[in-house]
């Protein structure tokens, strides 16, 4: 027999936090909610209260008044495939590409890339994407890519290919997000039991943050403000709240791959690695006759971020002498093979600290990352989706 009345509270294991992406700001969609999985959260309502410094023989302040209502939100997580594709979407203002899936036994390795007898067959791939190559029977052919440029029925990949005719059943496959102007709010929920439940309208992403450690596993969190936070006693989801995906955590081991700048690795051994996303300026808009807001700032979308190695020689410090720009990315891995891959196409490398911390202890050499516009591709940052 099963043992009641033992919870001095409800227990965190039992909140359910889930999402639906709004039609209109501030009004919940009728969809079907999905489930977000966390480590933890701080959506949280507040009020702004106001006293006028009025002169009176009272003694006493005149009472208070509320100006403002707002509410805070953040999401801190494990990095898992295909969990946080829509959070990661309306963080960056952007979308998803379409999957990408060429196939046929029409497509050949060139030593620049890839080539097709078929008209447009590459049509829908995006310079500056990173493509899964699949199907040669070169196995150096196989594997990660990034397009640098395409011309009718030619891609041109980075770091080249072996050359190989046309045959193999081949397979590229992606899908490319990037930073842009998409206002996207979240309706979100928190379900405490089958009938408590608090909401929060018009939540929108205003920043978050992406990071790689030694000895930890791929990790982040994103920070939102939202219309205002209300109780309720029913599911804003239609129908049952979708279940979030299982997927395998990252891990900074076997999942952490390749840290290229300009498409070579970088010569160190890497300690840390994470990237801040900020849109400045964001944040509600309040008018009169109301104390929740009444619309949102979209902001100015911002990234720095931190690399933090084992000092061994000169050649990132280099760069931050000479402010060179380049195309900084890495990749993360799930044990399945499912990846994402992170790219900064006009990265500056600066400010380092490079530290003799004491007895005994490695020489590490710590970077501030700067991200700017790519001259050539236009955006700050992107994210590939690359299944297994």
């Amino acid at each position: 027999m099963a043992t009641t009345g033992y919870q001095a509270g409800l227990e965190a294991n039992d909140v359910q936090l889930s999402y639906g992406l709004e039609a209109v700001w501030g009004q919940a969609p009728a969809t079907a909610f999905q489930a977000v999985r966390y480590t933890s959260e701080g959506f949280a309502g507040s009020k702004t209260r106001q006293r006028p410094n009025e002169i009176n023989e009272s003694g006493q302040a005149s009472a208070a008044v509320t100006t403002e209502e707002k509410a805070d939100a953040s999401v801190n997580f494990a990095l898992s495939y295909g969990t946080y594709d829509d959070l990661l979407a309306g963080m960056l203002n952007g979308d998803w590409s379409s999957n990408l899936n060429i196939t046929g036994t029409d497509i050949a390795a060139t030593a620049t890339g890839l080539t097709s007898a078929t008209g447009n067959k590459f049509q829908n791939v995006r310079i500056g994407q990173w493509v899964k190559v699949t199907g040669f029977a070169t196995a150096e052919n196989n594997g990660f890519r990034r397009v640098t440029a395409k011309a009718g029925n030619d891609v041109t990949l980075a770091g080249g290919m072996a050359v190989e005719a046309a045959g193999a059943a081949v397979m590229v496959m992606g899908s490319v997000l990037t930073n842009g102007t998409t206002f996207q709010s979240f309706f979100f929920q928190k379900r405490f039991s089958p009938n408590m439940f608090l909401t929060y309208p018009g939540t929108y992403l205003t920043g978050g943050t992406l990071n790689a450690g030694r000895g930890q596993f791929m990790q982040g969190d994103f920070k939102g403000a939202a219309q205002s936070e209300q109780k309720a006693t029913t599911n804003s989801s239609t129908g049952a709240v979708l279940a979030a995906p299982t997927g395998r955590v990252h891990d900074t081991v076997a999942g952490f791959q390749a840290l290229q700048l300009n498409d070579a690795i970088v010569p160190a051994v890497v300690d840390s690695f994470s990237v801040s996303i900020t849109k400045e300026g964001a944040g509600a808009q309040f008018g009169l006759g109301a104390a929740a807001a009444q619309g949102m700032t979209r902001g100015t979308f911002t990234l720095s971020g931190s690399m933090r190695t084992y000092f061994k020689n000169f050649t990132l410090y280099d760069l931050f002498r000479s402010e060179a720009l380049g195309v900084l990315s890495y990749r993360t891995l799930d044990a399945a093979g499912n990846a994402y891959v992170l790219t900064i196409p006009a990265a500056a490398i600066m400010n380092p600290k490079i530290v003799a911390g004491g007895p005994g202890q490695p020489v590490m050499a710590e970077f501030q990352l700067e991200g700017n516009p790519s001259p050539t591709l236009g955006y700050t940052f992107q994210i590939d989706r690359l299944a297994a």
